[in-house]
C-alpha cells in the first residue's frame, strides 16, 4: 500500500475508533487513554482485521512525544514542588527505589537481566499524569492539600524519569562495550550531565531572551495562527538543535523548550494554542503503543505479570501510604496519595520505548508494561471512589487507626505559611477581570481596595509587560477555556467583562459557563441594540460602555456588602 494512503488509513481508522472508544470509556468513568490503547490493539498486527502500518504510526507518535514533553515543561512550576517539598520529594524517591528494587528482584528471579529490571522498575515507578490529574478533578480534590501532594509527587517521578532518559543512552553504550570500568562510566555520566547543565544554562539565558524576544514580538501581531506556528516552529528547533549540538535526547529538549517558554509572559496562550495539536499527537502515541501490544507474551510471562502488577496495585500505594501517615498527615491524605499514585501510564511508555529500541529491555517487557496499564488505569477510578469505605475499614485496625493529632484543622495549621495552598482550600475572593484598559484598571483597584484578589487577563502583550501593580496577570484570549482555568475561574466568585466587543463577550460567557456555572457575571456593551445576546445567557449584570464604571464600582461595594 503506498505510504500516504497508509498515512491516511492510520489516522482515519485509528482516530474512528479512538474517538468511540475514548467516548465509551468516558461513559463508564473510565480515563480515555485506555480508549486510545484499545483502538491501537485493534489496528495493531496482534489483533484481527485492519493492520495499520506501526512504522509510520511509530514515526507520527514521536511527535506526540515530543509535543507532550514540552507540555509538561510548560506546566512545570517549581513553586508547586517546594510547597509539599517535605513529602513529596522523599516520598517520591523512596517509593520509585522501592518499586525498582522489589521489580529486579522479581525480574531477576524468573531470568531476566538486573539491568532490565532495574529500567523495568523505573518504568512503573512514574504514574501517569493525565490520568492523575483526571482523577483528582473528577473527584474535586485537584485544589486540595491532598491533590497538591499527588501533584508534587509526580512532578518528582517525572523529574527523576527525566534524569534516566538523559543518562540511559549512555548507559546503554557503556555497558554493551567490550571494556568498560566504573571509572570509564562514571566518567560518561558525568559528561552527559555536564552537556545538559550547559544546554541548561544557555536556554536560561540568552535562549530564554531570544525566544522571549521573538514570541512577544510575534503576540503583537495579534495572529493565533502565526502564534501557534511560531511556538511550534521553536519547541521543534530546540528539540532538534538540542540533539545535535548537545548530544541530548530530542524529547529532552522539547522538555526544556517548554521550562523555558513557561517563564515567559506568554506561557498560558502558548499552552493554550499547543493543547489541542499536542492532544491530537498524544492520541497517535497512544494507539502506538496499543499496535505493540501482543496478549501472548502475558501468557509466556504470566507470573512477570502478576509480579509487575504486584508493584504498580499494591507495593507503590503501600509505600506512599506508609511514608505520607509517617510524615504526619491524616488517614485520608495518605489514602488519596497512595490510591492516585497507583497506575502507571505516558512516561514509562516512553521510558521503556527508549530502553526497548536500545535493546536494554525485550519486546516482550513492553507488552507486559501495557498490559499492566491497561489493568491500572481502569482500576484507578474504581479504587478512587472506595477510598472512604477503604478509610472506614482500616480505621477499625489498630495499627492503621488514626492519632487524633493528625487531622484536617492540624495539617491547614502546619501549612499556614504557604499562602496559595490556603488560597486553594479555602473559599477565595477572587475576581476575575477581562481587560486591562481604563475601566479594567479601575474595577481592580476597586476590588483590591474592597478586599478581594484581581487576576486579570489581557490580550494585549505590552499593556501585560507594563503593569506595575501587584496583580496577577495573564496574556492570553479570555475566550479560552484553558486560559480562564488557568487565571482560577472556577475559584472566582466573580467575572468582570471590561471589554466593549460583544461577540468576544459572549464567547468569554460561554467558555466560563463550563467551568463555573454559577459564577456571576458584569458584561459590557458596545451597543445596546446587542443587550439580548446576553439576557439569553443569564448575565448579571449588563451595561453600555457609558455605564460600565459605574456598574461595576456598583458591583464591587454590592459584593463587599
Amino acid at each position: 500500500m503506498d505510504s500516504n494512503l497508509q498515512i491516511v488509513s492510520i489516522l482515519t481508522i485509528g482516530f474512528a475508533m479512538a474517538s468511540f472508544l475514548a467516548y465509551l470509556m468516558r461513559c463508564l468513568q473510565l480515563p480515555t487513554i485506555l480508549g486510545y490503547l484499545l483502538a491501537g490493539y485493534l489496528i495493531g498486527p496482534y489483533s484481527p482485521g485492519f493492520v495499520a502500518d506501526a512504522k509510520i504510526a511509530e514515526q507520527l507518535a514521536e511527535i506526540g512525544v515530543i509535543l507532550m514533553l514540552f507540555v509538561v515543561g510548560l506546566h512545570f512550576k517549581i513553586e508547586d514542588l517546594i510547597r509539599v517539598r517535605k513529602v513529596a520529594i522523599p516520598g517520591a524517591i523512596i517509593q520509585t527505589l522501592v518499586a525498582t528494587l522489589f521489580t529486579t528482584l522479581i525480574v531477576y528471579s524468573l531470568g531476566w537481566s538486573i539491568k532490565a529490571g532495574i529500567i523495568i522498575g523505573l518504568s512503573i515507578g512514574v504514574a501517569s499524569t493525565v490520568v492523575l490529574v483526571r482523577v483528582l478533578a473528577d473527584n474535586n480534590v485537584l485544589n486540595t492539600v491532598k491533590g497538591h501532594i499527588a501533584v508534587g509527587w509526580l512532578v518528582v517521578e517525572d523529574i527523576f524519569t527525566v534524569i534516566i532518559l538523559i543518562l540511559l543512552p549512555t548507559l546503554a553504550a557503556v555497558s554493551t562495550a567490550a571494556n568498560f570500568s566504573m571509572l570509564s562510566v562514571l566518567g560518561s555520566i558525568v559528561f552527559v550531565i555536564a552537556k545538559f547543565c550547559l544546554l541548561a544554562l544557555f536556554m536560561f539565558t540568552w535562549g530564554h531572551r531570544v525566544i522571549d524576544y521573538i514570541l512577544t514580538n510575534i503576540a503583537r501581531i495579534r495572529s493565533q495562527e502565526l502564534f501557534t506556528l511560531t511556538i511550534i516552529a521553536v519547541v521543534f528547533l530546540i528539540a532538534t538543535g538540542s540533539a545535535v549540538i548537545f548530544g541530548t535526547s530530542i524529547a529532552l529538549g522539547a522538555f526544556i523548550a517548554g521550562m523555558v517558554i513557561g517563564k515567559t509572559n506568554l506561557r498560558h496562550q502558548a499552552a493554550a494554542n499547543a493543547l489541542p495539536i499536542k492532544d491530537i499527537f498524544a492520541v497517535i502515541f497512544f494507539l502506538s503503543v496499543g499496535m505493540l501490544f501482543d496478549p501472548i507474551a502475558i501468557a509466556s510471562h504470566f507470573a512477570l505479570f502478576l509480579g509487575i502488577i504486584f508493584v504498580v496495585l499494591i507495593i507503590k500505594p503501600l509505600v506512599a501510604y506508609l511514608i505520607t501517615v509517617s510524615l504526619g498527615y491524616s488517614l485520608n491524605v495518605a489514602l488519596t496519595v497512595a490510591i492516585s499514585l497507583a497506575q502507571i501510564g505516558e512516561f514509562s511508555f516512553i521510558l521503556a520505548e527508549v530502553a526497548m529500541n536500545l535493546k536494554i529491555i525485550p519486546d516482550e517487557a513492553f507488552d507486559i508494561l501495557v498490559a499492566c496499564a491497561i489493568i491500572s488505569i481502569s482500576l484507578n477510578p474504581l479504587l478512587f471512589q472506595m477510598i472512604e469505605s477503604i478509610e472506614a475499614m482500616l480505621q477499625k485496625i489498630p495499627f492503621f487507626r488514626e492519632s487524633k493529632k493528625y487531622n484536617f484543622s492540624n495539617l491547614l495549621k502546619e501549612n499556614k505559611k504557604t499562602s496559595l495552598v490556603q488560597e486553594r482550600i479555602i473559599p477565595s475572593t477572587k475576581v476575575l477581570v477581562i481587560g486591562f484598559g481604563p475601566i479594567g484598571k479601575a474595577v481592580s483597584k476597586i476590588a483590591s481596595e474592597a478586599g478581594f484578589v484581581p487576576i486579570i487577563v489581557e490580550q494585549n502583550i505590552d499593556t501585560v509587560s507594563s503593569i506595575e501593580e501587584h496583580y496577577t496577570v495573564l496574556f492570553g484570549d479570555a475566550a479560552d477555556e484553558s486560559i480562564l482555568k488557568d487565571a482560577y475561574l472556577d475559584e472566582a466568585s466573580h467575572l468582570l467583562i471590561t471589554i466593549p466587543d460583544t461577540k468576544k463577550a459572549v464567547l468569554i460567557i460561554h467558555a466560563a459557563r463550563q467551568s463555573n456555572p454559577d459564577i456571576k457575571i458584569v458584561a459590557r456593551l458596545e451597543f445596546m441594540s446587542e443587550k439580548y445576546l446576553l439576557k439569553e445567557l443569564n448575565v448579571d449584570y449588563i451595561c453600555t460602555e457609558s455605564e460600565a464604571l459605574k456598574s461595576f464600582t456598583k458591583l464591587a461595594r454590592e459584593v463587599l456588602i
